[in-house]
């Protein structure tokens, strides 16, 4: 399967305002829940973030990967936000995060979690793909940046 079978139409934010990791994963939580691909997004919302406060999934290049499995989620999803302006959270490398992937999956199935994450760990290692995402002016754009990187892939 291709990252891009894990997203919705309506899952790609770019150049979204916001001050914290926790406005940004409420506003992809809300398009997800919006699309139906989730539901209690308030809970799942609260859950990413208690993860990510446990150990901060901020990996370097601008980006950060906040996930979690949860009850209120039907089947894996990813959504895409690229940030209006930086924000200074802590980073292996410092450097401001501008791109947040959220990734949800079910609470039943932690190997197809695992899957996309591992995937997506390995698309980020390539800088252009960010410098792209961040490029991206609209979301048909962004996702236009998955389906490529999914068209390239060789793994």
């Amino acid at each position: 399967m291709k990252l891009l079978d894990y997203t919705t139409d309506n899952g790609f934010l770019p150049h979204i305002k916001c001050t914290s990791v926790d406005e940004a994963v409420a506003q992809l939580v809300e398009v997800l829940e919006t699309s139906g691909a989730v539901t209690d997004g308030k809970n799942l919302a609260v859950e990413v973030m208690r993860r990510e406060r446990e150990g901060s999934t901020a990996i370097g290049g601008g980006l950060v990967l906040p996930h979690a499995r949860h009850q209120g989620v039907k089947s894996m999803k990813v959504a895409v936000a690229t940030l209006a302006e930086p924000l200074d959270i802590p980073s292996e490398d410092h450097q401001p995060v501008d791109i947040v992937i959220l990734l949800v999956g079910p609470a039943h199935d932690p190997r197809l979690m695992l899957w996309v994450l591992a995937r997506l760990a390995r698309l980020v290692k390539n800088r252009d793909f960010l410098d792209d995402l961040r490029g991206a002016e609209t979301g048909v754009d962004l996702r236009k940046v998955f389906a490529m990187a999914d068209d390239q892939r060789n793994d």
